[in-house]
C-alpha cells in the first residue's frame, strides 16, 4: 500500500512542480489527475500498481470532505444573509450536473453501440464469405447477446 500511495503522490507533487515551474492557471492536483490519466492510458502505469490505494481512497472519499465542511461552519457569519442564494446555485449545479452526465453515458452508449453494430456486420461478412450461404448466424448471435434476448433462427 505504502508503494502504491508513493506513486498517487509523487504524481499529484509532479503536477503541483509543473503547474508552479510554468505558472500554468490550472491546479496542480488537476494536472496530476491528467498526468495519471494518460500513464494508465499508454501503460506507463499498470492498473494493478496503484489498485489497492486507489479503493481505498474511493471507500473513504467522505472522510475529506470534513475539513471543507468544518471551514463553512466556522465561516457561518459570511454565509449568513445568502442562504438563498446557495442554495439555488446548489439546485441549478446539480441539474446541470444531472443533465450533462446523463448526455454523456447516452452519448458514450450509443458510441459503444455502434462499434457494436460494425464489429456484427464485419463478423456476418466475413461469415458469408466463408459459408457461402449467407446465413449470418454468428450477427444473429451477437445482436442477441447485446440485447439480451434468444437468437431469431
Amino acid at each position: 500500500m505504502l508503494k502504491q500511495f508513493s506513486i498517487i503522490l509523487s504524481i499529484y507533487f509532479l503536477g503541483e512542480l509543473i503547474q508552479k515551474a510554468l505558472g500554468l492557471p490550472v491546479p496542480g492536483n488537476v494536472l496530476g489527475m491528467l498526468i495519471l490519466f494518460f500513464s494508465l492510458y499508454t501503460g506507463v502505469i499498470k492498473l494493478n500498481m496503484i489498485d489497492k490505494i486507489s479503493d481505498f481512497l474511493l471507500e473513504n472519499m467522505a472522510f475529506f470532505f470534513l475539513p471543507a465542511g468544518a471551514s463553512l461552519i466556522t465561516c457561518f457569519a459570511l454565509l449568513e444573509g445568502k442562504l438563498t442564494a446557495i442554495l439555488a446555485v446548489s439546485l441549478i449545479s446539480t441539474l446541470i450536473i444531472l443533465a450533462v452526465t446523463g448526455l454523456t453515458v447516452e452519448l458514450v452508449q450509443r458510441f459503444l453501440g455502434r462499434k457494436s453494430s460494425k464489429e456484427a456486420r464485419y463478423i456476418e461478412n466475413k461469415d458469408n464469405k466463408d459459408n457461402k450461404n449467407g446465413s449470418g448466424t454468428k450477427t444473429k448471435k451477437a445482436h442477441a447477446r447485446e440485447n439480451g434476448t434468444k437468437e431469431v433462427s
